[in-house]
């Protein structure tokens, strides 16, 4: 039988509002030190740099030496988000010091 993941949609958006209500990073960190293990942070830093290369352009190779993730991984993570285009830019054009992108709230109803 095989392990079907479980969307806990109402504890994902009060995540995303504690999130969303931080006022600095220190927060942000703190938030981030009591729900996630050390290699699950280190792990959205390197699948947020994985996008930022397939958003560059880059090969899987480059991708795959500069950040250590499977082919698999990477590919997964591209096909998710749209090679060069699209989903990515909206979080990257999200960097510090960028004006924000207006969007649709959040809807835990899918």
């Amino acid at each position: 039988m095989s392990k079907r993941l479980v969307w806990h949609d109402e504890e994902v958006v009060e995540v995303l509002d504690l999130i969303l209500e931080s006022k600095n990073r220190d927060e942000l960190r703190n938030i981030f030190d009591r729900i996630l293990t050390p290699r699950e942070i280190n792990d959205i830093g390197r699948r947020y740099k994985a996008l930022k290369m397939i958003d560059e352009g880059r090969s899987y190779a480059d991708i795959r030496t500069s950040t250590g993730m499977s082919p698999v991984t990477i590919s997964r993570l591209g096909s998710k988000c749209g090679f060069g285009f699209q989903k990515a830019q909206v979080l990257i054009s999200r960097r510090p010091g960028d004006a924000p992108v207006a969007e649709k709230p959040l809807d835990t109803k899918g």
